[in-house]
């Protein structure tokens, strides 16, 4: 394995960086179904929805010549994945790296960075999930010391069966 490339600072994103975000999202929804891994779907998440968690403070993004090329999306809660469970846990969702930038070590930076908002928010763990089939990602989590919780049916708001794995890494 190469030496990671440092990440450029994440910072929070704007309500201008939405549909960067969006497109980005889009870019390797297409890439996955190419790879044979039907877990996101082009236009599944809208440039509204992602304002909607800019507005919140949710998603942060790494720039390059004002271009995003990686973001992420950390929030205090999860009912639509996790249900009613309360834990003190920052939960990751829509962790990504422009394909330029594969292989880089930025999903692990973006990982670790996220674990210190939690841990400075007072929480214990991080969460995410992943499609089940999608066992490169899977391997990927497992890799980054993320323990399985379970699996679960993917929630009915996407409109499409999928299994979801749902991790779990102590941070405390």
């Amino acid at each position: 394995m190469s030496e990671p490339v440092p990440l450029p600072p994440l910072r929070p994103a704007q309500v201008g960086d939405a549909e960067a975000i969006a497109d980005l999202r889009d870019d390797l929804a297409r890439w996955l179904i190419d790879s044979g891994v039907h877990q996101w779907q082009p236009g599944e998440v809208t440039v509204a929805e992602i304002a909607a968690g800019v507005g919140d403070g949710q998603w942060h993004v790494a720039t390059i010549d004002h271009e995003v090329v990686a973001c992420v999306k950390l929030s205090w809660s999860d009912p639509d994945f996790w249900g009613a469970d309360n834990a003190p846990a920052g939960y990751i969702h829509g962790l990504m790296v422009h394909r330029d930038h594969a292989g880089s070590g930025w999903g692990r930076q973006i990982i670790d960075w996220c674990a210190d908002r939690a841990r400075d928010a007072g929480h214990d763990r991080l969460r995410l999930d992943t499609a089940a089939h999608n066992t490169t990602m899977v391997d990927y989590y497992r890799a980054r010391g993320f323990d399985v919780v379970r699996e679960a049916d993917l929630p009915p708001m996407y409109g499409r069966e999928m299994r979801i794995v749902l991790f779990e890494r102590v941070i405390g």
